[in-house]
């Protein structure tokens, strides 16, 4: 305010005083609490900054924030409110933009020009609170606003450098590198969630010790921060065990905890459980995720398919060897889940999930090699066909892809069921739940694979000393990758489910394959029991008086 003038003059002064529009831009590329408090606090800043830049002449009016929270500039994501911000200034809309910095604003030359285009032609000021003006309808203006964006370029890419660094070095030493708590996990990204003595009942995560356990030699706490075993010279031997602190007695999972809960669900899907009904299931206990929201089915299975669930270490999308944490189920049976679950037939969608039980399990007996599969098809009423035929309610049927075979789709299915619950209650279902696949030595299988890793750190570590070329690299590599992706291949069939199990130790099999059993656990036993061939059938009445013919099918145990 003006000193020393008469009131009648700051009145014509006010009524003259030039308003200038300003919008304020915000931006934070990682909010991890969600509160927007460093947007926030840079709109706030602002705000100072229209204050100290008015005067009794020009007042500088905030019109509108636009704030992007949890938005990287970098990333090259789109950031909604930049650009609409942009689109108001291209129609008038503001006079100056307010910013904290200018790397808030921009950090891609590409964006950064796109703002000169926008700005620089209207004559359309920035000011910050950190790093000063820019006039870009100026060439000068334009040349610092340029080099500054050179600048948080360099600056943002020496920062991902940076963090690359220390991911490689954590994934090196099989280390937890850091972000929101794994589920099954404690907020240590090691510990499991939760664990339990057998014997007091005492819960963790207090009240635990952990030791390194070698599976190669047997030594306990032998192993170097690159997780090779000092006693045995081996790597990808490790196994984290933790243990009682007063019984001494290995820890297991809480029954209700997650981590036990990740493990049953491994083994149900292999048991032929599908994903939605796990999802289902764990709607109806409240089980959520991490975050505090519903599971989805996508959501599940990637969770089961987590290397870190077996002790495993990721790095950059590769299983690079153990890692510093305890497992939540052995790698056998992770590696088996994972080969079920990247079968193209249980990737779910809207267009291939299964409805009906015999859907390309089933096999057509006249083309020897055909599947059948399910399909709804109307009732027709009467003798007229074609269009002008009355249709009734929808049916299932089956047909052989090849066209061979068209079936009637309850009648088969319920003969089919029929099979499976009387041969389950004869005296020797238990002789069901032998394996019937050859065994498999898993601690060979894992020697083997330690072996192939083992071969390939060498050749890599003499090629980085400069002991070999690359040519000469690649024909020793390619050896070992060989024996790594057989091994791997063995290990992925180590361990095989049992769809049929409760079934057999169950008192009442109809009232658990009708009220317990959904039509994936159904569809397993099914396929683990027998091999079903379906031929034509014969038209007309049957000898026992039916319309189904049931010496067309054929069934074979397994």
């Amino acid at each position: 305010m003006l000193r020393h003038v008469p009131e009648h003059v700051h009145t014509a002064i006010a009524a003259v005083r030039r308003v200038v529009r300003c919008f304020i831009y915000a931006r934070i590329s990682e909010d991890r609490e969600g509160a927007h408090l460093a947007t926030e606090r840079q709109t706030n800043d602002c705000r100072e900054l229209a204050g100290r830049l008015s005067d009794a002449t020009t007042e500088y009016r905030i019109v509108r924030v636009f704030e992007d929270n949890d938005l990287s500039a970098y990333s090259g994501k789109p950031r909604p409110d930049y650009k609409a911000m942009l689109e108001e200034l291209r129609r008038g809309e503001g006079d100056c933009v307010l910013a904290w910095h200018t790397d808030r604003l921009h950090r891609s030359p590409a964006e950064l020009e796109e703002y000169i285009d926008v700005c620089g032609p209207a004559a359309i000021p920035t000011r910050t609170v950190k790093a000063g003006d820019l006039d870009l309808s100026t060439a000068t203006g334009r040349m610092i606003a340029r080099q500054l964006g050179v600048q948080a370029r360099y600056e943002v890419e020496r920062m991902i450098e940076r963090s690359k660094r220390a991911r490689d070095q954590k994934a090196q030493h099989g280390e937890y590198s850091g972000g929101p708590r794994p589920f099954g996990f404690e907020s240590d990204g090691r510990t499991p969630r939760t664990l339990e003595c057998p014997s007091c009942g005492k819960h963790g995560p207090d009240g635990f010790t952990d030791r390194r356990h070698c599976e190669g030699c047997g030594a306990d706490d032998q192993f170097t921060r690159d997780l090779i075993c000092k006693a045995c010279d081996s790597s990808d031997t490790l196994l984290v065990i933790f243990a009682c602190s007063n019984c001494g007695i290995d820890a297991g999972f809480a029954a209700d905890s997650e981590a036990s809960l990740v493990a049953r669900e491994t083994l149900a899907v292999l048991a032929g459980v599908s994903l939605r009904s796990l999802v289902a299931e764990n709607a109806k206990h409240g089980v959520v995720s991490v975050h505090g929201n519903e599971q989805k089915e996508n959501q599940l299975r990637k969770l089961l398919m987590r290397p870190r669930n077996a002790g495993l270490m990721q790095h950059r999308g590769e299983i690079v060897g153990r890692a510093d944490w305890m497992r939540l189920v052995d790698e056998p049976t992770y590696r088996s889940l994972v080969a079920m679950l990247e079968e193209p037939e249980r990737r779910s969608s809207t267009t291939n999930v299964r409805r009906h039980l015999g859907s390309r399990i089933y096999v057509c007996d006249e083309c020897d090699n055909g599947k059948l599969k399910g399909f709804p098809r109307p009732v027709r009423r009467g003798k007229k066909k074609g269009a002008g035929a009355e249709r009734g309610p929808m049916e299932d049927a089956y047909r052989c892809e090849n066209g061979c075979v068209t079936r009637d789709g309850k009648g088969l299915d319920d003969y089919v069921v029929l099979h499976v619950i009387e041969r389950l209650t004869r005296p020797d279902a238990a002789d069901l739940l032998a394996r019937r696949e050859p065994s498999i030595n898993v601690s060979a299988v894992q020697a083997e694979m330690r072996a192939a890793r083992q071969r390939l750190d060498e050749l890599a570590t003499s090629l980085g000393k400069g002991e070999m070329d690359m040519q000469e690299w690649r024909a020793a590599a390619a050896p070992a990758r060989l024996r790594l992706q057989a091994a791997e291949e063995q290990m992925k069939d180590a361990v095989k489910g049992n769809p049929i199990a409760e079934l057999v130790a169950a008192d009442d099999i109809l009232t658990v394959w009708n009220h317990q059993f959904d039509l994936s656990r159904r569809r397993a036993a099914i396929d683990y029991l027998m091999e079903i061939r379906v031929g034509k059938a014969r038209p007309g009445r049957m000898p026992d008086g039916s319309y189904f013919d049931k010496e067309s099918i054929r069934i074979r145990w397994k």
